[in-house]
């Protein structure tokens, strides 16, 4: 514990004890100086101490090093009760005032460390007040009855006994105050850890509404499913930390390149990557197509720059992706019980573009019909292909004939 920063704390009690202690002794100039109490230069000294200390003792705590020790923080409070109880010792200040400045001082010794700096403090008090008492030109005699005495005494035993509890319930606040910093910073690392697992978008609705569920809604979405060319074959020729670091270098460049379109990358199977388009407020049909249609038009040049970096590594791995890309209304929302919520995305776009990845020729991307329509005039596009899906019946797709127009990702 350091008690330098803590005294801080009774900046104001110095100041104001410091300075009523000084007004006390005002009325005794006029008599110090007609010769009838003591020299004028005890009570002009005392006053100026008083007055000054304050303002000093704010000084010398500002320019001390801010990573003190204790043995030199207790040694500081040691030697501010030293010098007060030496220069109202040798200013004969009066014994009522002189008491409640001691008092004062170790009360707070107690109140910012308990008995282990009262001890030192009380020791450095007299120590001074010795001083003082040899150094004065003159003592007067201001002494208290018995009873005073008693009950001077009492007022200090409790006043101590105060400060001791008031230090130990301190202790415990701050005790208190850095467990809950602990487990602040220790949630937050976690907060940070878990939103790393959710798209954007939830994040924003979680983060607006943290108690409120995700009701299940319905959206116009154009939903683009990437997977990678010949994953197993792959897998099978790379080591285990190989192909995890390959993976890993390759997922974290399509998901910011996604959302540089304004996509989210809504599920990652394996090699797979669902991207949907539309999750952001503000979208309309047609800039999801083309934002979905450029982002995929842009893979191979990203892939390309990957395997080069590889190659430099001396891993010659180059990836190879097909895409399917697919429109239409889709449901979003959470699914599950109390324990455990998945924000899913269902509908037919989600089932359809999956197929039509697995019949895009490599490089490519096949587009259902309603994203060929929004795509219409914007992309150049070949002529619908008549595909038979299992379970969706047949359907009109749509090859994308060139990239070379859609630079950027």
């Amino acid at each position: 514990m350091q008690v330098r920063h803590l005294h801080q704390r009774t900046r104001p009690f110095r100041y104001g004890g410091f300075w009523a202690v000084a007004l006390c002794q005002l009325p005794v100039l006029p008599a110090a100086f007609a010769g009838e109490a003591r020299a004028p230069l005890q009570v002009l000294g005392g006053i100026a101490f008083c007055l000054a200390w304050p303002w000093l003792a704010d000084r010398l705590q500002r320019g001390a090093p801010p990573d003190g020790s204790w043995v030199r923080d207790c040694g500081y409070y040691a030697l501010e009760c030293a010098l007060v109880a030496l220069v109202l010792v040798w200013a004969s200040v009066p014994i009522l005032a002189g008491f409640a400045t001691a008092l004062c001082l170790l009360s707070g010794a107690t109140a910012l460390a308990g008995w282990r700096l009262l001890l030192p403090a009380t020791v450095a008090l007299g120590a001074g007040g010795a001083a003082g008492a040899a150094l004065a030109p003159e003592l007067t005699a201001d002494a208290a009855g018995a009873a005073g005495a008693l009950a001077l005494a009492m007022v200090f035993g409790y006043t101590l006994l105060l400060g001791q509890v008031s230090f130990r319930q301190a202790r415990r606040l701050a005790g208190h105050r850095r467990s809950l910093a602990e487990k602040s910073a220790a949630l937050e690392r976690i907060n940070e850890r878990l939103q790393r697992y959710l798209p954007p978008s939830l994040r924003a609705r979680v983060l607006r509404a943290p108690d409120a569920p995700c009701r299940w809604e319905r959206r116009w979405l154009t939903v683009a499913f990437v997977d990678l060319v010949g994953f197993t074959e792959l897998s099978e020729r790379l080591e285990a930390e190989l192909l995890a670091a390959v993976l890993d270098e390759y997922l974290g460049a399509l998901v910011p390149a996604a959302e540089r379109r304004g996509g989210e990358v809504s599920k990652l199977l394996g090699d797979g990557m669902l991207v949907v388009f539309g999750l952001r407020d503000g979208a309309d049909r047609a800039a999801q197509v083309q934002a979905a249609v450029g982002f995929c038009a842009a893979l191979p040049e990203l892939l390309a720059r990957l395997a080069d970096a590889w190659r430099r590594r001396g891993e010659p791995v180059a990836l190879r992706t097909r895409a399917g890309i697919a429109s239409g209304l889709c449901t979003l929302g959470d699914r599950g019980g109390d324990d455990r919520l998945d924000f899913t995305l269902i509908g037919p776009p989600v089932n359809l573009a999956s197929r039509l990845q697995a019949l895009a020729p490599v490089d490519g991307m096949l587009l259902d019909e309603a994203s060929a329509a929004l795509a219409q005039g914007l992309h150049p596009l070949g002529p619908p292909q008549a595909l038979t899906i299992k379970g969706l019946g047949q359907v009109q797709a749509h090859p994308l004939v060139t990239a070379a127009s859609f630079g950027g990702h």
